[in-house]
């Protein structure tokens, strides 16, 4: 039967073969049944996405179980640390090369009494002892005290 190419096609005529049907507007070989000819759908996906999906997501389900595990650390022995007995603090200077910032580190010594340190210096010579520091002012016999153990002995040509 020949039909113009204006009219629309009736759905009897689209048929490609003798043995299809159409059925309820779908259209379908003879030998299947409703349920092979008609896609499985579940919330909108064909079957090869589920299955995509469901293998992505076991993948998925492992790698965070493999990540969960060594968050965990299972399976690893404690690591036990020997820390060594910490080394007292001993800082030492020599009065006569040290300058105002090694002063300014000392116990109840500022910048501005470790500068006045560094300019009696300068002005008077080297210190010929310890005790020279007292001629500065600002150090006190207290001061001193507390300081001595951080001042190394003068070498013997400068003490008289």
């Amino acid at each position: 039967m020949c039909v113009p190419t204006f009219f629309p096609l009736i759905p009897h005529e689209l048929t490609t073969s003798p043995n299809s049907i159409l059925d309820s507007g779908n259209l379908r070989m003879e030998n299947q049944t409703p349920d092979e000819s008609t896609p499985q759908t579940f919330l909108g996906l064909h079957r090869s996405d589920q299955y995509f999906l469901g293998v992505l997501l076991i993948v998925i389900l492992c790698l965070s179980l493999l990540h969960l595990a060594r968050l965990s650390r299972w399976g690893t022995e404690p690591l036990e640390i020997e820390k060594q007995t910490p080394l007292p603090y001993d800082y030492q200077l020599d009065i006569n090369q040290a300058t105002w910032v090694e002063f300014a580190q000392l116990k109840q010594i500022g910048p501005v009494l470790a500068r006045r340190i560094v300019d009696y210096r300068e002005v008077h010579g080297p210190f010929r002892s310890i005790d020279d520091l007292l001629q500065v002012k600002g150090i006190g016999p207290k001061k001193l005290a507390a300081n001595r153990k951080h001042f190394l002995p003068l070498p013997p040509g400068v003490n008289p």
